[in-house]
């Protein structure tokens, strides 16, 4: 088995000109075993009415597979804990060679809650497209599986962000690691303490841990 668990964050500021804020934690990973069939089947059709019908299908389960953790009352400065053993955000039958964690903390926004407005707010026509040729690029790839999993979370991760900015939303932190398990856990385990994220406002304490 093999679990994701975060053991506390600290938030420098929540968003809020004044006193408490709500924060909205979302998190998201993705590894190069996950199965993604609609990806799969995407690389062996030519068929462009298909490949649009398979990429939304992709897009729907990376979306469906965020963790959602609403956190209330958040002032500055704040420290949150999940209890005296932390929040398991991911686990797996098997320990993964690779893998990588993107958790996004966002200010008070309803929008990004729910499935619905972030699905219509990626699949307009002209995105699909878009999105569409830039996973098509990907063929000529060693595993274009693996690379179009990777393109696809970053794509959703970045929408939600753009989506409570248009709503004048404050991103209150954005946190992006990548693992290699020969590498990062070699014995399966990993455990760090205030590691930055890319705002420098928000700290995690995490932990990995794995056994064959």
């Amino acid at each position: 088995m093999f679990y994701v668990r975060i053991n506390k964050i600290r938030i420098v500021k929540n968003g809020e000109l004044i006193g408490k804020g709500e924060l909205q934690l979302m998190c998201f990973i993705n590894h190069s075993e996950v199965s993604f069939p609609s990806l799969e089947s995407f690389f062996e059709t030519t068929d462009v009415d298909e490949q649009n019908k398979l990429i939304e299908s992709a897009i729907k389960q990376v979306v469906q597979s965020r963790i959602l953790m609403p956190i209330h009352k958040v002032k500055d400065k704040s420290i949150i804990t999940f209890g005296d053993t932390g929040y398991i955000v991911y686990k797996a039958n098997k320990i993964p060679t690779d893998f990588s964690i993107q958790l996004l903390g966002i200010e008070k926004d309803k929008k990004a809650r729910n499935n619905a407005t972030i699905l219509k707010n990626i699949l307009s026509k002209e995105n699909l497209n878009t999105i569409v040729d830039n996973i098509s690029s990907l063929v000529s790839e060693t595993n274009p599986v693996n690379k179009a999993i990777v393109v696809l979370f970053d794509l959703v991760a970045q929408s939600i962000l753009t989506l409570v900015s248009n709503d004048k939303d404050d991103q209150v932190g954005y946190f992006l690691s990548s693992f290699i398990r020969e590498l990062d856990y070699p014995h399966g385990t990993r455990d760090r303490q205030d590691v930055t994220d890319l705002t420098g406002n928000m700290f995690v304490d995490y932990t990995l841990f794995g056994t064959d």
